[in-house]
């Protein structure tokens, strides 16, 4: 054979077919295999190594949609491009091939060249590794029909799984977007499969850093520290915290012991999205190879999960935050007002908001330009982020005006804290300022009067004081 030769496996039950197809591939310098039904092509593939299979649909005894799924399910084969053949380009055949798992498919014409085209084609992109090669299950079993006919109901049982698995997933994310409680969700459902054992997930998303595991009594704390160390080696994060571990729920006896354990860890991966988590575990050699694709499921489905879970963070993020600051926009801290003012007719709590302005920012912009202004706007936001207490909260409202509610605080409480807040941003010079400029600001406060106090006249009282303070000189408290 040439360089570029390769060996294919041609399966199919109609002699005049199977012959074209043969002289087709020789004309092009590849050699053959061949057989005339699935089954028999399984015998083949238990001592042959072709580059590619090249399958008819419609065959007696083994058609090209099981033998393709069984070739799929095995692990000794499941890397082996398969390209299906049909007469029928319509109907439900292309939605068999699809999920028996081929590579490809294609609907038989009078010209075969295409064939030998996308046969070529598929062999070069197989991501088949280049090591000794694997015995498959059939072949351990000595191809008896009866082997044939469990392996063809285990790969349908499979496929039940696989359905339920993603199922189950999907309707996780519909019934909660509450991020830990998703994953622990994903992992009650994944534990089932992967138990007697350890299960972790680590997430890095908007909201910052997670990880929840659940073990069995066959691994210990040193086991579990050993699988998050797999997990950081996928080079997702940084650093690695300690995972949030709990006990698994199941007094299985055969779950407290494991048997050749092994560990295996999966990027959550979707297409068109970052990696955002990963999905590691321990158990017995024997399920991790028995389970394989469903474990690879699981790991699509969790980035799935994950991706979504992290676009709309993301998403809601965008709706509620100012982009250059990084505080609530107005919309938001004013509808946050709102409930709290809610909250207050229904408690008689008390609540002060203060208004906060930059003093002479407009000649920042004008005579630093508005980069400058821009740099500075965020630093003053962030030290008054740092000014305030955990319950206070701050929002930008307009250009350089802030706006700051403080529950359960009256109004002498709320002028206190304004005049630390003033004297706190006062304090440093701003980059891109001169040494000696400092940013001032100006606070108007208002209180609460009562239930028949509205968002609006409180909002308006801080105003006018606010107004006051900038007559009065600027760079105080007034209210």
């Amino acid at each position: 054979m040439g360089p570029q030769s390769l060996q294919v496996l041609l399966v199919d039950d109609n002699p005049i077919q199977l012959s074209l197809l043969r002289h087709l591939f020789h004309r092009h310098g590849h050699m053959t295999i061949e057989a005339r039904n699935g089954a028999e092509a399984l015998i083949v593939l238990a001592t042959e190594f072709p580059d590619v299979v090249v399958c008819d649909c419609v065959m007696p005894l083994l058609d090209g949609y099981q033998f393709c799924r069984l070739v799929k399910d095995d692990r000794a084969t499941r890397h082996l491009p398969v390209l299906l053949l049909t007469a029928q380009g319509t109907g439900l055949a292309r939605f068999w091939a699809k999920t028996c798992g081929a590579d490809r498919f294609l609907v038989k014409g009078r010209d075969l060249d295409h064939v030998v085209e996308a046969a070529t084609a598929l062999a070069k992109q197989s991501p088949r590794p280049h090591i000794t090669h694997a015995v498959s299950k059939l072949a351990q079993e000595n191809f008896g029909v009866d082997a044939i006919q469990r392996r063809l109901a285990q790969a349908l049982e499979q496929r039940l799984v696989e359905t339920a698995l993603r199922d189950s997933v999907a309707r996780l994310y519909t019934a909660d977007h509450d991020t830990p409680r998703l994953i622990e969700g994903f992992i009650e459902i994944i534990q089932e499969l992967v138990l007697p054992g350890a299960l972790l997930v680590a997430y890095q998303g908007e909201e910052g850093f997670l990880c929840h595991g659940v073990h069995g009594s066959s691994t210990s704390a040193e086991d579990r520290l050993t699988l998050e160390q797999a997990a950081a080696q996928q080079g997702l994060f940084k650093a690695m915290p300690g995972c949030h571990w709990h006990p698994a729920a199941d007094n299985d006896e055969r779950r407290l012991n494991l048997r050749d354990p092994v560990s295996r860890v999966f990027p959550a991966t979707t297409p068109g999205y970052p990696v955002v988590g990963t999905l590691a575990f321990i158990t017995e050699r024997r399920a991790a190879e028995d389970f394989e694709r469903l474990f690879e499921i699981a790991a699509e489905e969790l980035g799935r999960l994950l991706s979504l879970e992290d676009s709309r963070l993301r998403l809601y993020h965008q709706a509620i935050r100012d982009p250059l600051t990084g505080l609530y926009n107005r919309k938001h801290i004013l509808d946050m007002l709102g409930m709290e003012l809610d909250q207050c007719g229904r408690f008689g709590h008390g609540l002060s908001i203060m208004l906060v302005d930059l003093d002479y920012f407009k000649a920042v912009n004008d005579r630093f330009g508005h980069a400058v202004g821009d740099q500075v706007l965020s630093v003053i936001a962030q030290r008054m982020l740092f000014g305030l207490r955990k319950v206070d909260q701050l929002g930008r409202i307009g250009g350089e005006e802030f706006l700051v509610y403080s529950p359960q605080t009256d109004l002498d409480g709320t002028r206190a804290l304004a005049e630390r807040l003033r004297k706190h941003v006062a304090m440093d010079a701003v980059s891109g300022l001169p040494v000696n400029d400092r940013v001032t600001i100006s606070i108007g406060l208002a209180t609460w009067e009562g239930p028949e106090d509205s968002t609006e006249n409180l909002i308006a009282r801080a105003d006018q004081a606010l107004y006051r303070a900038k007559a009065e000189g600027r760079d105080r408290v007034v209210g």
